[in-house]
């Protein structure tokens, strides 16, 4: 087992005090602090406090392949580790996204992603945590339109076959058109600040001025995901992060097409070749009164286990498989059998696939990713 030194982003929509509660640093932190990266990727890999002397744990993998991912995972996904874990600490709305699928990531033209991976994620929920996730139904669109008598909006609508055509007209519009629409959508959301959606829209639009995501944020479904549920978002799915704090595990990959909210480059086309406006996504509730929780999916890239606090030893799941394990909460102990670990809030490490049965206990919550993979 290895102590990681995750690597904290510092982006403008991130908390001064979220993640810093959580690690009992103090605070307000002089940057934000958006994310919390614990994993390989190489764009932040996180420290590792090795025998050897410190080091970064894409470079503890590369040393040995097989020893700290296992042969199954190798076999699939070479020397890469194939998630990566965070945690995540809006306080500004991050913007409109979706990702794409494998086959949609090698088959977009050059330089459109920096890497050839799907990045599906999942969001667990560690406070309330505020998001714009997936699109609404057609019929349901419709009745918004004219329940704000959004007329600019009303007639985009009547002349839109379905959602995806919707999705069109808006982010094809031109300049002006864009501008008289989000003005229209603002102002109705601003004058029914009592429904949740329409607040959460006015809100949000005021951090991005004149932007047109507002009017798609009015097309997508606002959701405010309790403590410990979860909410899987697979690709092409557009979501927003709004606020809250949230354990979140994803495949290791960077690509991201962003449709609005953002300073960042947006890809219209892009976008609209990979948007999925069918799926609903909704979260997940924990089943039953169980210590571990494991939250499945349908890919390969990763699985999200959640233990709860407690005395009695409980087998970290995941055996010959690479895991990360980040404790929040209270203190924990792991223990492999012949040698323990303690983990203070906030602190985290690696469990090579070749370490076998580990087992763990304390005040703590546990969070456990490792791969989806079967054997």
């Amino acid at each position: 087992m290895y102590r990681l030194d995750p690597v904290i982003r510092n982006y403008a929509w991130g908390s001064h005090t979220a993640l810093a509660e959580l690690a009992g640093r103090p605070g307000p932190t002089a940057d934000p602090e958006a994310e919390l990266w614990m994993g390989a990727h190489e764009e932040a890999p996180c420290g590792v406090r090795g025998a050897d002397g410190p080091t970064t744990l894409d470079r503890l993998i590369a040393s040995d392949p097989v020893g700290m991912l296992g042969e199954t995972t190798v076999g699939q996904f070479q020397r890469r580790l194939p998630f990566l874990l965070k945690l995540l600490a809006p306080v500004q709305a991050l913007s409109i996204q979706a990702h794409p699928s494998r086959e949609e990531a090698l088959t977009a033209p050059s330089g459109t992603y920096v890497d050839n991976w799907p990045k599906p994620e999942g969001w667990l929920a560690i406070t309330p945590f505020e998001a714009f996730v997936g699109t609404l139904t057609f019929d349901e669109i419709a009745s918004i339109a004219t329940e704000l008598e959004c007329r600019r909006f009303e007639k985009l609508v009547q002349d839109a076959p379905d959602v995806r055509h919707l999705l069109r007209s808006v982010l094809k519009a031109d300049r002006a058109d864009q501008r008289e629409l989000t003005d229209e959508v603002v102002a109705a959301c601003a004058a029914r600040t009592d429904m949740p959606h329409f607040e959460a829209v006015h809100r949000v639009a005021a951090q991005f001025p004149g932007d047109v995501g507002a009017a798609v944020l009015l097309m997508m479904r606002h959701q405010i995901v309790p403590p410990g549920h979860y909410v899987f978002v697979p690709a092409g799915v557009l979501h927003a992060g709004v606020s809250g704090v949230a354990v979140e595990i994803l495949a290791n990959s960077d690509n991201v097409v962003r449709a609005g909210l953002t300073p960042k480059t947006i890809n219209i086309d892009e976008l609209l070749r990979i948007v999925d406006t069918e799926r609903a996504v909704l979260p997940e509730v924990p089943d039953g009164d169980r210590r571990l929780h494991s939250f499945p999916v349908d890919v390969p890239y990763f699985q999200l286990h959640q233990v709860l606090p407690g005395d009695e030893p409980i087998e970290v799941p995941g055996r010959h498989k690479p895991r990360i394990v980040l404790g929040l909460g209270g203190p924990i102990t792991l223990d492999d059998g012949d040698r323990q670990m303690h983990l203070g809030p906030a602190q985290s490490c690696f469990v090579p696939a070749s370490t076998g049965r580990v087992t763990l206990h304390g005040q703590g919550t546990a969070y456990i990713a490792t791969t989806g993979l079967v054997g």
